[in-house]
């Protein structure tokens, strides 16, 4: 919401429209122009023009349907996540995030609110992939049965997370799902951006962070080359490759490689962290995923600024 109200500050209220789906697209003299229907009426719109089309439509994106019509579904690796919120409930000091368990279960709670107690949460289970399972459309209802059993027993004297599952009143399932890379996002004054580009598993904040990202990189090269393919030639050639290297890292199970690291060798719990994982082994896996990420403090630091553009 606050990159949305951003944008609406920045562009005029009136340049946002929602709820069309985008049908296609056509070269002008100058620019792309796009054709939309309403995704509930079915009725078609006037069309849009631009210099630039750039298709950020999520991992079922249309745009990239066009460049890879033979791709098929996204890639689902067995694993589901349930997400919920839940409020009046806290844990320790209330300000920290927890991760229990291991890579075919894990619960994950972190505080959302400065205004009181409100717990976002993840209760995650890893099945048998099936392939022919399609369940992807992060608007699906979950159902407590389905995976409230597994943590039934996950009571500690810090946090109680069944109560915690069943406090929310509402919860949504999230497959855990991505898309191969691809050796290409741009086509002349067409390209691609965020899940659309690089729809990659949620392991270490990387869904939404990396099409900011994205963005981020997008904006300089406009910034710098004006609205013209090489400004999305040399968008893409930062960003490709980096994306590529994280969709790849995730299906390793990301930083959270440690959390299974620890399931492995001790199996029959542990009485001190320290005799089973070292401080160096957690650091050097934390170290090398915000590289790979791009979150490393003095890289991101070191990077060009980005010109606040005025509204125009």
């Amino acid at each position: 919401m606050i990159l949305l109200q951003a944008a609406r500050e920045r562009l005029g209220a009136d340049r946002v429209l929602t709820g069309h789906q985008l049908t296609g697209w056509e070269d002008t003299a100058t620019g792309v122009r796009a054709h939309f229907v309403h995704r509930r009426t079915g009725e078609t719109r006037d069309d849009a023009e631009g210099s630039l089309l750039i298709g950020a439509d999520g991992i079922h994106s249309t745009v990239r349907s066009v460049f890879y019509p033979n791709e098929g579904p996204p890639i689902w690796n067995g694993a589901i996540m349930w997400r919920g919120v839940t409020t009046d409930q806290t844990f320790l000091d209330g300000r920290t995030m927890i991760m229990a368990g291991h890579e075919f279960q894990k619960f994950v709670a972190y505080p959302i609110s400065c205004r009181g107690p409100v717990l976002n949460w993840i209760a995650e289970r890893k099945f048998e992939p099936d392939h022919a399972w399609r369940r992807e459309d992060w608007n699906r209802p979950g159902k407590l049965e389905e995976f409230l059993p597994w943590f039934e027993k996950w009571r500690f004297d810090w946090l109680d997370v069944p109560k915690v599952i069943r406090g929310a009143s509402r919860c949504f399932e999230y497959p855990m799902v991505d898309r191969d890379p691809v050796d290409r996002w741009t086509f002349g004054r067409v390209t691609l951006l965020g899940d659309a580009a690089h729809a990659m598993y949620p392991i270490g904040s990387n869904g939404a962070s990396q099409a900011i990202l994205d963005a981020r990189v997008l904006t300089r090269e406009i910034q710098a080359r004006g609205p013209v393919p090489e400004a999305l030639a040399a968008y893409e050639t930062e960003r490709r490759p980096a994306t590529a290297r994280i969709v790849l890292a995730n299906r390793r199970n990301g930083p959270e490689q440690v959390m299974q690291l620890v399931q492995e060798r001790a199996p029959d719990g542990f009485a001190r962290i320290e005799d089973v994982l070292t401080r160096q082994e957690l650091e050097a896996s934390a170290s090398a995923y915000k590289r790979i990420a791009g979150f490393d403090k003095d890289e991101l630091n070191a990077r060009a600024p980005i010109v606040t553009p005025s509204r125009r």
